[in-house]
């Protein structure tokens, strides 16, 4: 459990970290930038402390504070505050006015805690604190021991390019030991027995989180040190860190073979769903078929309904909303039914026997068996029994709009081409999960992004390739779709065509159907507003619903098309409505873990 904890603590870490790693206040942003803290051990035992602590402000602040913890034992003096803007270094004096450029200090039993007034918007200022800790060290019958939190857990935002340095009083101190612990592992500790010290370095430490020194060496080093304990201590403070040591080695092999068998697992599906891909192309190879030469623009309306032209462009195995609203304005230019004005709505009147199924449900079961209007559509679709009756009957039509596809779609190439997607999404979505996996166990976030995006990429392209070399249809359907293609590309162009010149209005109420289903009818009405008078288009049967107006000035209104697909989508329906060297964890007991500091 300890373990998990520790994993969601880091994502929460490296998310403060990915996010500019600054903390919020209510006046601004902050970021420590630089914390070097420098140790020097006095003979007695006592540490002279300095730290420089670099702040980048953004906003409007007052200045910064840090908390000092001590035990009940040991005392501190009061502290020498520095600021150094980058020009020059300048001594505060210490005030309790809370003037600018002052600092305030209040001594408890466990803290010092130190306030620094300081007005700062955008700029970089390092602070200085200087100050002696009294009785630090202690003195055992057969070792000295510093064992200190020298970045206590009391930062609530994160601290980036760590150097801590510890320097004894002795020189060639060959028995020299020591240990670095912290709720990041990833820091290093470099012990220089020649030049008495220790220092240790770290590139980024999470809010809340902590570095602990624990150093051993002879009593030699603090001869005049008063805090004398008559014991022996030197080997159970080697065994206990022995066990941390241990701990560590232990959790870390076993977070490397975790993410070695997380990684191997997530490759091996990738691996097995490809070439499974590859051994059904082997055992099934793809139909190859004759494509014509394209062609650019015809003037020739498809051969099919709107339903089952946009099937076959768009390789759907059943109709949608679009092509049931294209289905009817393509019934209505057959003078196969009407629509009139009904008040402050429309009527669907029939002039034949309607063969959509879907429409003789709407006359002849919602409306009374000769018309129906849109507010009984719209009524019905809100009641429960009769929604899902006409759910049911939608669907129904939809995929009766499909029957006879296969003539045209090759649907085993079509499966083929499918499935590679869907291997692709497949594979894309494991590679993520792998990507995350290797943030949460510390793998540089850029060679992991790189060959994340690297193989995704890959993915893609594979399919890419795939669906180019691969034709979904049969060579009866690449003559249709060829000539279905060109249909679209001219309305699709139409603002280049005279489209008087090509065929007299009636001509083209019989594409605004297929116009509807492309997408593209606000492009043709726009177009057949210029092409052709006032009086043309409100003579139309088609048009004129579709713009939304009897009057050709009046286009403001809310046309059939609109109005019709709100009466079926009232029920809420999607399917109506058109959707488809390092740092140990752990502890070593050592004091001045509530240690930390902020801006204000």
């Amino acid at each position: 459990m300890k373990k998990i904890w520790g994993i969601w603590f880091t994502i929460l870490g490296m998310l403060l970290f990915f996010s500019t790693a600054t903390t919020v206040k209510a006046d601004g942003n902050f970021k420590v930038e630089k914390y070097h803290a420098t140790a020097d051990i006095q003979k007695n035992g006592d540490i002279d402390l300095t730290q420089r602590i670099n702040y980048q402000f953004n906003g409007n602040f007052h200045g910064v504070y840090y908390n000092q913890n001590i035990n009940a034992a040991q005392s501190v003096t009061d502290p020498q505050v520095f600021i150094d803007n980058g020009r020059k270094t300048t001594q505060l004096k210490p005030s309790t006015s809370g003037e600018n450029d002052t600092f305030k200090v209040t001594k408890s039993k466990n803290n010092m805690d130190i306030k620094v007034y300081h007005a700062a918007q955008k700029e970089n200022v390092t602070f200085i604190y200087k100050y002696r800790l009294n009785q630090v060290v202690t003195n055992y019958s057969d070792t000295a021991e510093l064992n200190w939190k020298m970045i206590g857990s009391g930062w609530e935002n994160s601290l980036h390019n760590v150097v801590l340095t510890v320097n004894l009083p002795a020189k060639n101190v060959s028995k020299l030991q020591a240990w670095a612990h912290s709720t990041n592992r990833d820091g290093y500790t470099h012990v220089y027995r020649k030049k008495g010290q220790v220092k240790m370095t770290l590139g980024y430490l999470a809010p809340y989180g902590h570095v602990e020194t624990h150093m051993l060496f002879p009593t030699t080093v603090t001869p005049n040190n008063p805090n004398v304990v008559n014991k022996k201590h030197k080997q159970s403070a080697i065994a206990h860190e022995q066990g941390l040591v241990k701990e560590a080695n232990m959790s870390r092999t076993h977070q490397k073979w975790t993410y070695i068998y997380l990684m191997v697992f997530g490759a091996a599906v990738i691996l097995v769903i490809y070439l499974y891909r590859l051994y059904d192309f082997v055992k099934n190879p793809s139909r190859k078929h004759t494509i014509p030469t394209p062609l650019h623009h015809t003037f020739d309306e498809p051969n099919f309904k709107p339903s089952f032209a946009k099937i076959i462009l768009d390789k759907k195995d059943k109709a949608d909303n679009l092509s049931l609203t294209a289905d009817l304005l393509n019934e209505v230019g057959k003078r196969h039914l009407e629509i009139e004005k009904f008040g402050s709505t429309y009527e669907i009147v029939k002039l034949t026997p309607p063969t959509n199924t879907f429409f003789r449900y709407l006359i002849d079961e919602v409306g009374d068996g000769k018309k129906v209007n849109l507010r009984q559509i719209k009524s019905s679709a809100k009641g429960y029994g009769t929604n899902r009756k006409m759910l049911r009957k939608f669907n129904d039509w939809a995929e009766e709009a499909a029957k006879g596809r296969e003539k045209y779609l090759d649907l085993d190439n079509l499966n083929f081409v499918d499935n590679y997607r869907i291997s692709a999404i497949a594979s894309s979505i494991i590679t993520f999960f792998m990507f995350v996996i290797g943030l949460i166990f510390g793998k540089n976030l850029w060679i992991n992004s790189g060959l994340s995006l690297l193989f995704i990429g890959l993915y893609w392209l594979i399919y890419w390739v795939t669906k180019k070399k691969v034709t979904v249809y049969t060579d009866l359907g690449e003559i249709e779709v060829n000539k279905i293609r060109a249909f679209k590309r001219m309305l699709t162009d139409i603002d280049d065509i005279k489209m008087a010149e090509v065929g007299d209005l009636i001509l083209w109420e019989q594409f605004l159907p297929y116009a509807v289903v492309f997408g593209v009818s606000d492009k043709v009405i726009k177009a057949l507003k210029v092409n052709f008078g006032k009086e043309q288009i409100n003579n139309s049967i088609v048009a004129s619903y579709y713009i939304g107006s009897t009057s050709f000035i009046n286009v403001g209104s809310v046309g059939f098309q609109a109005a019709f697909s709100g009466a079926i989508g009232a029920g809420g329906t999607s399917s109506l409505s058109g959707g488809s060297g390092g740092f140990t964890g752990g502890s070593s007991g050592g004091f001045g873990g509530g240690s930390g500091g902020g801006a204000f």
